[in-house]
This record gives C-alpha cells, structure tokens and sequence, in this order.
C-alpha cells in the first residue's frame, strides 16, 4: 500500500503546481490571454470542430483540460534563463578563444617544420568551435522554449478576420446565405473569451449532374467509373468546394488507371447552375483535353485528346560496379567512354530477356501449335549491367507488372515500384516513363542502385515490468541474394538476462519476490538460421503462382537455452512455411503440408523443482514442465492491415489477424507402429508428442481524433484444444498467458488468472498462470503532449481459462459465465516516441478482480468480503497474502499494439 501512497501523493503535487501556476504571469500590462474560443452553430451538418479550425487564433494546447505547455513556460524563471544563457555564451566564446589560439599555434609549429624539411605544403589543423549561433539548450531553457507554450494574447484583429474567413468557409461548404458574427468578453483575471456565432442558412445540394467534354472515350470511362462503383456520384450531394475538388482527384487517378496517361486533375473542371431555385444545383463534369507544353514556347501549350497508351518495352538499368571492382574505370576508357563524374554509372553490358513461354491454354487462345515452344511476348524485357548480373533477370521481370504491349496504368507501375523495394535488393529504385513522340505508347525504365550485399544488424531491448528486469540484445548477420535468385540468408544470435520469479513462492507479492526482481537469475541464448526464398520452394514459381499471388518461402531453424533458478530447458525448432502476399492489404501463410513446425524440448528440473511437482501431483503442472515433441500438421495465418487504404464509413485503419495451428494430427495415423509410455501416451524418440488444435485472433482498430489525439482499440479470442495423445493441457508455448505490459497492465506479466482461481488462498501457487482460452480487450486515448513526449489513458480487460478441470486451480475451468470473470484496470501511460523507436512507461491500477468474493470484486467496493474469507480459511498464513488492487508500474519498448 506503500507504493500507492506514493504515487498518489506524486500526482497529487504535480497538479498542485500546475494549477498553483498563475496563467497570465507573462501576459503584458493591458493585455489579455485568449481563454477559449466559443463557437455557436445552429442547426448545420457541418461540425464545430471543422469551424474551430478555421479560426485565425487558437488558445493554449489543452491535454486533458490542463493547459500543461503552458504551465511549463510559467513555472521557469525567464529572467533567469536569460541571465544563464547569457553566462553561458560568454563560456562558449571563451572557450572558442582558446581553440582559435590553439589552433593558431599548431598550424605556426606545422609551417615551421614544413620549411626546415623544404616543403612548399602543410596539413592545416582546424579545431571545431562551439555553435554560438544555435547553441544547446540547457534543461530550463528547453523546458520553457521548446516543451513550453508562451500565453496567447488575445489580438482583436485576428478575431475580425477569422470572422470574414468563417464566412468563406461556408460559402465553400455550400451555405451562400450564411452569417457569421462575433463578439469577446473580458474577465477579471486577464482573460477573455471570443465568441463566434455562426447562422449557416439553408444549403446548396446538387440535384443533376450531367458531362461534357469534346472526348468521347473519356466521357464513357467516367460513367463507366459511376456505374461500377469506382466513384461516388455527385448526384444529391452537398455543393461543397472541398467534396469536388476531392472528386476531381480520384477520377484523375482512375483515368490514370484506365491508361490514359498523363491525365491531370486540371483536366476538370465544373459548370454549376444555380438558376432552378430551391438551393438546387446543375452540376455540368466538363473532362477537358490533354495540355502538353510546346518545346519552342516557355509559357505556351497546345492540347491534344486523351488517348489510351501502351508499354511499348521495358528496362533494367542495374547501377552496380561490385563485380567489375576496379577495372570499371579501365573498362571505360578501353571502349573510348568518357567518365564523367557526378553523371551517374554507365552500364556496358545488355541482355534481352525472353524465357517465360506460352503455356498450353495462351497457346490455344492464340492459335500456335500446343507441341511447339513459343515465346510469351508479353514477358520480354531488357537489362543493363556491367559484368556479372547481380541477380537473375526472371526474378526482376516477374516483379513488373507493365509487360510489353498492355495497357499502361499508374497503379501498376506503383505494385512494379513496391514489388522491387520489396525484394530487399537495392537501396533505391526510381522508375521513369519515357513518352515515345507522335504515338500512344510509353517506354518504362527502372534505375535500380544496389544494397549493401551484406550487412549486421544490433538491436539492444531492455523491460521492466512491476520490478522484474530484463536485458537482452540480438545480433544478426545478413547475406542478400546469396544464390543470384533475391534470397535472404540470415544468422541471428540472442541472448540476454532476466529476472522471473521462481515458480513455486509462497510470497507473490513479499520481499522474496522484490529479491528475484533484481537478481537476473534467467540467462538465455538462442542461435538460429533463416532461409527466405522467393516463390514456392521447392516448386518452380512459374507453375503455381503468378505475378498478382506473389510468394515466398522461409525456412527457419534454432536452438535455445534457457538457465532458471528451477530448471534448464533446450528447444531445439525447424520451421517451414510459404508466405503468399495477395492483395495490398493482405498476408496468407500456410506451412510446408504434414510439416509446417517440429519443436523438440527438453525440461533439466532442479532438485527441489522435481520434489515440488512430485508433492503436488498436479498433471496439468507436470505437462506443462515436462519434455515434449510437437509437430505441427499445418500452420494457416491470414492477416489484413487497412493502412493506406480508405475503408467505407470508416476513417481509421484495421488491422486483423487469425492464426489456425494443428498438431500431432499426422503422427497419430502412425499411432499403431509407436511405443507407449507409462501414461498411455504414443511417443517419438522417447517423448510423447502433443496432439491438439489451436486457433488465435486478433482485431486492432486505430481512430485518429483531430491532429494530436487517437483513440486505439484491440481484441483478443484464442483458444487450444489438446485432445488424443494429450491428456491435459496445451504446451507451455503454445498456450495463453494474461498480464503484463502488453497485456491487462494491472497485473503482472503472466500474474491473471485463470477464471476465478483464488491464488491468495493457495499456498501453493505458482508464479506463472497458463491457460487453454483467452478472451482480452484493451482501449486507449493517445494523445500528444510536446514533440515526442506522448501520452495515454488506457482500460484494460481480459482473462485466461483452461479446457478441461483443474483440481488444483478450482474456478481456472471456461464456462458460461465468462462474461463475469473479466479482469479490469485502468492506468495512464507516458511514451517517448522518436518515431524509430518509443519507450514507453505505463502505471495500470486493478479495477476489478474476479477471483476475489462478491461484494470485494471492484475497487471501491468494501475490502470486508475478501478478509472474511481469508480469516476463515484454516492453516492460511495472513502475512503471505496477497493485496488486492496494488498498482503496477510497467516499462516496455514499443506501443502496446
């Protein structure tokens, strides 16, 4: 209870100097600070924030009610950082003095000993000076200048232009009988509000949209847009500025699509009749010609119709010299060639690519013999290097998508860029289009600049959560292309300390638990290979996929080690899998058929570790920390991330996940031809293999709220079904876990549940809680305090079950009541986030615990409940129980989710 006192008193003070604080402290003599802005809208269905906006002059940034940038700048002393800045850059042109002087001397020395040995030359030593132009700022400055906000003092004539700008605001937005009008009023204590009242009047809708244009062919794409759902129609909408300017946009980029290109928004314009009456619009689509500018003119254009155009060939330039080394420039000037620097590399060698046939279908359709080889003339593209390829010409021509003589469509060229940046080859690409003059076809070129071929990677990660620490860090070495297919070869090496608390410890929350929290008493490594192989391995690509179902395969292997107080434990993990990528938004995998995962785990219990088990007798614990074999049948995962893309009645961005993992299956139809072991289980190599069915899913939904705001939600549903070959429970790693900093952040990591199992009544409890199901949720208002300093509020709830009954953990069993045994908390959080990477502190208080007694569940409820059952219960040691609703402190790297 010790520590929420503390943090309570903590926050407490700080808002106690906050609001102690006076506003206007800076806000000159006669002047007054900008309270609010209030904005009175009748009836209007356009909302008082998009009016808010407008406005000219803005009052302090609010987070959460408290205008704390504010309250920064007024709690520091500006007298007193001017007079420290002004010591300050006294010191630094000091220090500049004595660095010109000591340079001074260096370069007389070096004069000197460069004329007794003869020479006409000497290095000149330059010594850097300190930047007195934009000096560092010390903590007080920063803090005022930079985290701060100084006041906004109210100037009466933004507020009479914001008046005149919310007037031409709601002309945009179709209100052309608006009214906008103002006033402000003083307070006693150097404030004042500014009101804005705006009567919209009634609104302009478009009642008839029709289209013109001298181009046909233009002319129909547009209706065709219309007609397929491409575009939303102009028909009964508002006549708004911005909703038509929007408009004019997507059919640009739609008729880019069609392979009309070159088409420019500035090709439409509009035509409105306003003479019917009624607020009603005629709204005329006029799709104007193509306006090229003539070569001999600076200023002056011709237009031409709006043709469709066709790829007429397409290029490889690879800018490498690797394989050549030094003999580039040699080279060069064995053919005559000039080298021009700063002109880029010039490419010697060529190559026509032609060797993707016709396969019998194509050859039917274009009536060729079905015995005879034919060339797919689509497929023909030509490359530019210099020595040996860096990579196979098929691997980069199946990532294009303008093939010779198709229609060319922006959208395509855009999957062509990202195909190839996908392909983790090269550090730039940079296509261009070249227009082939007096025609309607267009020449694609990719400029193609190799990456590092290979490289290491370092990632350090640190964590804390409610005292235990964890240090950890990665290394990876990294060899693109190893096979001149685009193959990713990858060695990593982890490894790192931690702290966990033992797994059997009669004092969860006592000083032997704060101990193990600072003792790093888990070391653990894991070596591991990564093989990543275009197309589908070991299929030739060509027979099953085609450009649109893009794959790749990745063979992983690994070995781990991990050292704790109890036990040793090695895993020994092969991994195959076929990742498909289809759409822009999502992801299919599905491992290699019968063979998708095989795990290998062998559990090294201490002394003490096997005698507690023993005592207990609990299957469920034995399962869980024992040998075990799996082999996965089969691993399905789709995913699918809206980032990027605009979903109907929707302004944020999904992402979801599920994941269908099967085990064991396979090896059971070999069940007659295995040993048994004492308890009745099939076994591998000596080890029960485990047998069951999992499937997991996961929902995240992003809302941005204004510019500085979101609001971010995320569901979790899981469940494993051990069955056949597995008596009890699912393996250790493959089953759920609740609490922690990613998790429901009132309780510690791997601390929740299951169901309502009342822990504090068992004293032999274990640390860590598994469980077969787990249902979660977690909601959070982020918001951005100054720069990189984020914030968040956050609820969390959730909880883990097991399938089958545990007679040790009475309650742990999922049953219909679910809904009931949800654990709740709720916390704030404080986030660095430098964009590449956030740390993140967060502080999770229990708001409801349901393995406590009716009437004790909820924070605010009486504590008298949970005591009477703790004094009736016999042989309890009162000082090894745990308290409810402790606050936990939680550190981590990266958002949540």
């Amino acid at each position: 209870m010790s520590r929420l006192k503390h943090i309570s008193f903590l926050l407490i003070s700080i808002a106690f100097i906050l609001s102690s604080c006076k506003q206007t402290k800076y806000v000159p003599e006669g002047k007054y600070l900008l309270k609010k802005n209030n904005v009175v809208v009748d009836k209007c269905e356009v909302s008082k924030s998009e009016f808010s906006e407008v406005i000219k002059q803005q009052p302090n940034y609010k987070t959460f009610g408290v205008k704390l940038k504010l309250a920064m700048y007024n709690a520091v002393d500006s007298a007193k950082v001017a007079d420290k800045r002004i010591r300050k850059n006294d010191k630094l042109k000091q220090i500049n003095q004595k660095r010109r002087i000591k340079e001074k001397q260096i370069n007389e020395k070096r004069i000197a000993k460069a004329k007794s040995r003869g020479k006409e030359w000497y290095t000149k030593k330059v010594i850097p000076l300190k930047d007195t132009i934009n000096p560092k700022l010390f903590f007080r400055e920063w803090l005022k200048y930079k985290f701060g906000e100084p006041p906004v003092v109210f100037d009466s004539t933004y507020f009479d232009k914001s008046i005149d700008q919310l007037a031409i605001f709601l002309r945009k937005k179709g209100y052309y009988y608006g009214k906008v009008t103002g006033d402000y009023s003083y307070k006693d204590n150097k404030k004042v509000v500014a009101n804005f009242y705006i009567h919209p009047g009634s609104r302009y809708y478009i009642d008839s949209v029709y289209i013109t244009g001298p181009n046909l062919s233009v002319n129909q794409s547009y209706s065709t847009f219309i007609r397929r759902g491409k575009l939303e129609s102009l028909k009964n909408q508002p006549f708004d500025s911005e909703l038509l300017n929007d408009h004019r946009d997507k059919v640009a980029r739609l008729m880019r699509d069609e392979a009309y290109f070159g088409f420019n928004y500035s090709s439409i314009d509009f035509i409105a009749d306003t003479t019917k009456g009624n607020n009603k619009v005629t709204l005329g689509v006029r799709l104007l010609d193509r306006l090229i500018k003539a070569p001999d003119y600076a200023d002056s254009f011709y237009s031409v119709p709006y043709t469709t155009y066709l790829v007429k060939d397409v290029h490889f330039h690879i800018l490498d010299t690797s394989f050549l080394k030094n003999s580039y420039s040699a080279r060069l000037k064995a053919l005559g060639i000039q080298e021009q620097k700063n002109s880029g590399i010039i490419t010697l060698d060529t190559l026509v690519f032609n060797n993707v046939y016709l396969n019998r279908s194509e050859k039917k359709k274009r009536g060729l013999p079905l015995n005879q080889k034919a060339v797919n003339p689509l497929r023909v593209a030509n490359f530019y290097y210099n020595g040996k390829m860096l990579v196979r010409p098929g691997v980069l021509e199946t990532q294009n998508y303008l093939e010779n003589d198709n229609y060319y469509k922006e959208y395509y060229l855009e999957r062509s860029y990202t195909r190839l940046l996908q392909l983790d080859l090269f550090s730039s690409v940079k296509p261009q289009l070249v227009e082939i003059k007096d025609s309607n076809k267009v020449e694609v070129h990719y400029y193609l600049t190799p990456a590092k071929r290979q490289y290491f990677g370092f990632e350090p990660k640190f964590t804390n959560s409610n005292g235990f620490l964890g240090l950890s860090a990665s290394i990876n070495y990294s060899n693109r292309n190893i096979f001149r297919g685009a193959e990713k070869l990858t060695f990593s090496l982890s490894g790192g300390f931690e702290s966990q608390p033992p797994i059997f410890d009669e004092s969860i929350d006592g000083k032997k638990i704060k101990k193990a929290g600072r003792s790093f008493n888990t070391f653990e490594i894991e070596p591991g290979v990564k093989l990543e192989l275009p197309g589908i391995f070991p299929f030739r690509s060509t027979v099953f996929m085609a450009k649109r179902q893009r794959a790749k395969t990745i063979i992983t292997t690994s070995f781990n080690f991990q050292n704790r107080t109890d036990f040793k434990r090695r895993s020994l993990n092969f991994g195959y899998l076929w990742r498909f990528y289809g759409a822009e938004t999502q992801i299919f995998q599905i491992g290699f058929p019968t063979t998708s995962s095989v795990k290998y785990v062998v559990f090294n219990p201490s002394e003490n570790f096997q005698n507690k088990l023993i005592e207990l007798n609990d299957v469920f614990l034995f399962n869980t920390y024992s040998d075990q074999f799996i082999w996965q049948d089969w691993k399905l995962t789709y995913e699918y991330n809206s980032v990027g893309k605009k979903i109907k009645k929707f302004n944020g961005n999904v992402y979801f996940k599920t994941s269908f993992d099967p085990a064991g299956n396979f090896l059971s139809a070999f069940n007659k031809y295995l040993d048994t072991n004492a308890l009745g289980q099939k076994t591998i190599l000596g080890l029960g293999y485990s047998q069951f069915l999992r499937l997991d899913n996961e929902v995240i939904y992003a809302q941005p709220i204004g510019k500085s705001h979101s609001f971010n939600f995320r569901f979790l549903a899981g469940a494993g079904m051990p069955y056949g070959n597995s008596r009890t429970s699912l393996p250790y790693d493959y089953s759920f876990f609740g609490g922690g900093a990613n998790d429901n952040r009132g309780w510690r990591s791997r601390a929740l549940g299951p169901g309502v199992y009342k822990y504090y009544l068992d004293p032999q409890r274990t640390a860590t809680q598994i469980g077969d199901i787990r249902i979660a949720a977690s909601a959070e208002i982020r918001f951005t305090i100054s720069g990189f300093f984020k914030g968040a509020l956050f609820v969390d709830a959730g909880n883990i079950w097991t399938w089958k009954n545990d007679i040790n953990r009475p309650g742990a069993q999922f049953s219909k009541d679910w809904y009931k045994q949800l654990a709740v908390s709720s916390g704030i959080g404080l986030r660095l986030d430098f964009d590449f990477f956030v740390m993140r502190l967060d502080l999770g208080l229990p708001l409801s615990n349901p393995s406590l007694p009716k009437g004790s569940q909820w924070i605010f409820q009486s504590r008298q409940a949970f005591k009477d059952e703790v004094y009736s219960t016999p042989g309890i040691d009162l000082s090894k129980v745990p308290k409810p609703f402790i606050p936990i402190l939680h550190f981590g790297i990266g958002y949540p989710f």
